[in-house]
Protein backbone atom coordinates (compact mmCIF):
# COMPACT_ATOMS: atom_id res chain seq x y z
CA UNK A 1 0.00 0.00 0.00
CA UNK A 2 1.65 3.33 -1.04
CA UNK A 3 0.93 6.40 0.82
CA UNK A 4 0.31 9.32 -1.31
CA UNK A 5 -1.80 12.65 -0.82
CA UNK A 6 -1.72 16.08 0.77
CA UNK A 7 0.45 15.55 3.92
CA UNK A 8 -3.22 15.99 5.81
CA UNK A 9 -4.30 12.98 3.76
CA UNK A 10 -0.60 11.03 4.14
CA UNK A 11 -1.05 11.35 7.98
CA UNK A 12 -4.32 10.17 8.20
CA UNK A 13 -2.97 7.22 6.50
CA UNK A 14 0.04 6.78 8.97
CA UNK A 15 -2.10 7.35 12.09
CA UNK A 16 -5.10 4.74 10.71
CA UNK A 17 -2.27 1.96 9.13
CA UNK A 18 0.62 2.34 11.74
CA UNK A 19 1.49 -1.03 13.68
CA UNK A 20 3.76 0.64 15.95
CA UNK A 21 1.61 3.44 16.82
CA UNK A 22 -1.08 1.33 17.46
CA UNK A 23 0.51 -1.42 19.56
CA UNK A 24 2.85 1.90 21.60
CA UNK A 25 -1.20 3.15 22.42
CA UNK A 26 -2.79 -0.64 23.20
CA UNK A 27 0.87 -0.86 25.08
CA UNK A 28 -0.08 2.72 27.38
CA UNK A 29 -3.83 1.68 27.34
CA UNK A 30 -3.33 -2.13 29.42
CA UNK A 31 -0.32 -0.69 31.38
CA UNK A 32 -2.55 2.02 32.89
CA UNK A 33 -4.90 -0.86 33.43
CA UNK A 34 -2.70 -3.03 35.23
CA UNK A 35 -1.00 -0.32 37.38
CA UNK A 36 -4.67 1.34 38.56
CA UNK A 37 -5.14 -2.18 39.55
CA UNK A 38 -1.63 -2.86 41.81
CA UNK A 39 -1.51 0.45 43.25
CA UNK A 40 -3.08 -0.17 46.44
CA UNK A 41 -0.30 -2.64 46.61
CA UNK A 42 2.51 0.03 45.87
CA UNK A 43 3.89 -1.40 43.00
CA UNK A 44 3.73 -1.51 39.28
CA UNK A 45 3.60 -3.36 36.54
CA UNK A 46 7.07 -2.96 35.66
CA UNK A 47 7.81 -4.18 39.12
CA UNK A 48 5.55 -7.05 38.58
CA UNK A 49 6.73 -8.23 35.39
CA UNK A 50 10.30 -8.21 37.06
CA UNK A 51 9.60 -9.93 40.40
CA UNK A 52 7.47 -12.32 38.60
CA UNK A 53 10.56 -13.56 36.13
CA UNK A 54 12.84 -13.38 39.60
CA UNK A 55 10.61 -16.12 41.11
CA UNK A 56 10.04 -18.33 38.00
CA UNK A 57 13.88 -18.38 37.15
CA UNK A 58 15.44 -18.23 40.40
CA UNK A 59 18.55 -15.97 41.23
CA UNK A 60 19.30 -14.28 37.86
CA UNK A 61 21.48 -11.24 36.52
CA UNK A 62 20.03 -8.05 35.88
CA UNK A 63 21.32 -8.25 32.49
CA UNK A 64 19.80 -11.28 31.81
CA UNK A 65 16.80 -10.16 33.45
CA UNK A 66 16.84 -7.18 31.49
CA UNK A 67 17.55 -9.54 27.87
CA UNK A 68 14.64 -11.27 28.79
CA UNK A 69 12.27 -8.96 29.27
CA UNK A 70 13.47 -6.35 26.66
CA UNK A 71 14.27 -3.66 29.02
CA UNK A 72 16.89 -1.02 29.00
CA UNK A 73 19.85 -1.30 31.54
CA UNK A 74 19.11 2.06 33.01
CA UNK A 75 15.35 1.30 33.55
CA UNK A 76 16.40 -2.38 35.30
CA UNK A 77 18.53 -0.74 37.29
CA UNK A 78 15.86 2.18 38.75
CA UNK A 79 13.50 -0.57 39.11
CA UNK A 80 15.79 -3.09 40.69
CA UNK A 81 16.89 -0.56 43.09
CA UNK A 82 13.41 0.54 43.79
CA UNK A 83 12.23 -3.18 44.40
CA UNK A 84 15.42 -3.74 46.99
CA UNK A 85 14.23 -0.62 48.90
CA UNK A 86 11.00 -1.60 49.74
CA UNK A 87 12.55 -5.17 50.47
CA UNK A 88 11.06 -7.27 47.34
CA UNK A 89 14.25 -8.11 46.38
CA UNK A 90 17.58 -9.01 47.48
CA UNK A 91 20.56 -8.26 45.36
CA UNK A 92 23.88 -10.58 45.83
CA UNK A 93 27.40 -11.19 44.61
CA UNK A 94 27.01 -12.93 41.26
CA UNK A 95 29.14 -15.31 39.53
CA UNK A 96 31.84 -12.92 39.47
CA UNK A 97 33.10 -9.97 41.14
CA UNK A 98 31.56 -7.47 38.98
CA UNK A 99 28.06 -9.12 38.29
CA UNK A 100 25.15 -9.21 40.93
CA UNK A 101 22.50 -11.70 41.41
CA UNK A 102 18.82 -11.10 42.00
CA UNK A 103 16.44 -12.79 44.19
CA UNK A 104 13.14 -12.54 45.63
CA UNK A 105 12.85 -12.16 49.18
CA UNK A 106 10.21 -13.86 51.40
CA UNK A 107 7.99 -10.59 51.71
CA UNK A 108 8.68 -10.18 47.61
CA UNK A 109 7.35 -13.86 47.14
CA UNK A 110 4.19 -12.70 49.59
CA UNK A 111 3.84 -9.73 47.33
CA UNK A 112 3.46 -11.71 44.37
CA UNK A 113 1.25 -14.21 45.88
CA UNK A 114 -1.15 -10.93 46.84
CA UNK A 115 -1.39 -9.48 43.58
CA UNK A 116 -2.14 -13.05 41.86
CA UNK A 117 -6.01 -12.26 42.26
CA UNK A 118 -5.83 -8.97 40.69
CA UNK A 119 -3.31 -10.46 37.63
CA UNK A 120 -5.96 -12.92 37.24
CA UNK A 121 -9.06 -10.81 37.49
CA UNK A 122 -7.19 -8.29 34.86
CA UNK A 123 -6.42 -11.45 32.33
CA UNK A 124 -9.74 -12.33 32.18
CA UNK A 125 -10.94 -8.94 31.42
CA UNK A 126 -8.48 -6.73 29.43
CA UNK A 127 -9.78 -7.64 25.88
CA UNK A 128 -13.52 -8.99 27.07
CA UNK A 129 -15.92 -6.14 24.27
CA UNK A 130 -18.17 -6.05 27.22
CA UNK A 131 -16.07 -4.50 30.04
CA UNK A 132 -15.39 -0.97 30.56
CA UNK A 133 -12.13 -1.26 28.68
CA UNK A 134 -13.53 -2.46 25.48
CA UNK A 135 -11.80 0.53 23.64
CA UNK A 136 -8.06 -1.72 23.57
CA UNK A 137 -10.04 -3.66 21.27
CA UNK A 138 -10.32 -0.38 18.90
CA UNK A 139 -7.02 0.34 19.72
CA UNK A 140 -5.93 -1.74 17.59
CA UNK A 141 -8.89 -1.95 14.95
CA UNK A 142 -10.77 -4.68 16.14
CA UNK A 143 -14.67 -4.08 17.07
CA UNK A 144 -16.39 -6.56 19.17
CA UNK A 145 -19.79 -6.39 16.54
CA UNK A 146 -17.78 -5.20 13.24
CA UNK A 147 -20.77 -4.82 10.83
CA UNK A 148 -20.07 -5.52 7.10
CA UNK A 149 -20.48 -1.98 6.11
CA UNK A 150 -18.18 0.17 9.05
CA UNK A 151 -17.02 2.25 6.05
CA UNK A 152 -15.72 5.57 7.69
CA UNK A 153 -17.33 5.36 10.88
CA UNK A 154 -14.12 2.90 11.87
CA UNK A 155 -11.84 6.34 11.14
CA UNK A 156 -13.79 8.85 13.10
CA UNK A 157 -14.35 6.46 16.03
CA UNK A 158 -10.48 6.07 15.40
CA UNK A 159 -10.22 10.25 15.82
CA UNK A 160 -12.68 10.10 18.56
CA UNK A 161 -11.43 12.45 21.36
CA UNK A 162 -11.52 9.33 23.64
CA UNK A 163 -9.18 7.88 21.70
CA UNK A 164 -6.43 11.34 21.46
CA UNK A 165 -7.05 11.39 25.27
CA UNK A 166 -5.92 8.16 26.19
CA UNK A 167 -3.09 8.67 23.77
CA UNK A 168 -1.93 11.93 24.37
CA UNK A 169 -1.97 11.44 28.21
Amino acid sequence: MATSGTPKEIARQMTNDCIAMRLRQLNRMVTRLYDEALRPLGFTTNQLNILATIVSRGPIAPGQLGQMLAMEKSTVSRTIDRMYKHGWIDIGPGKDRRSQSLKATPQGRQLLLTAAPLWDELQANVLDATADNANLLAAVGISAQRSVDDGDDAEETFYSDEFAADFYS
